[in-house]
């Protein structure tokens, strides 16, 4: 019979160690989750960037069902954001509790016009997602 006790438990720990070395612990396991705050201002700066992969990483739900099309042509998408929001003033006039989820009230100023929308954000696996717009 063969012990493997001791032997198994440093493996373990050696392993463990290794593994925190290099970084490989699953994406949000070693992270901070962001903020609501933090996720409505990334979401804004990705979207004048033309940034479709944080994007993406940004929402759910309902939200990413009506933007399929970062999934299916993202670099054409990324173009078109880049020139629509080229010239557009964003402000984010304030962040709103309500039970589990929270609304961003933004407002979007373009040069001839401007819009109010209001983003649902739900937290999502421990991490705060944008999953729905109001207009």
């Amino acid at each position: 019979m063969v012990k493997t006790g001791h032997i198994g438990s440093q493996f373990a720990g050696f392993m463990l160690a290794l593994v925190l070395s290099v970084g490989l612990i699953p994406p949000g396991l070693a992270q901070d989750s962001m903020t609501p705050s933090q996720v409505v201002d990334k979401y804004l700066a990705s979207l004048v960037n033309g940034d479709t992969s944080q994007l993406l990483a940004l929402i759910d739900g309902s939200m990413k069902r009506k933007n399929s099309q970062l999934e299916l042509s993202p670099e054409t998408y990324s173009e078109f954001l880049k020139e629509h929001y080229a010239d557009v003033h964003t402000t984010v006039e304030e962040i709103i509790p309500d039970g589990s989820r929270m609304h961003a009230r933004v407002r979007f100023d373009y040069p001839l016009d401007s819009s109010i929308i209001e983003f649902v954000l739900t937290e999502v696996d421990g991490q705060w997602k944008i999953t729905d717009e109001i207009y």
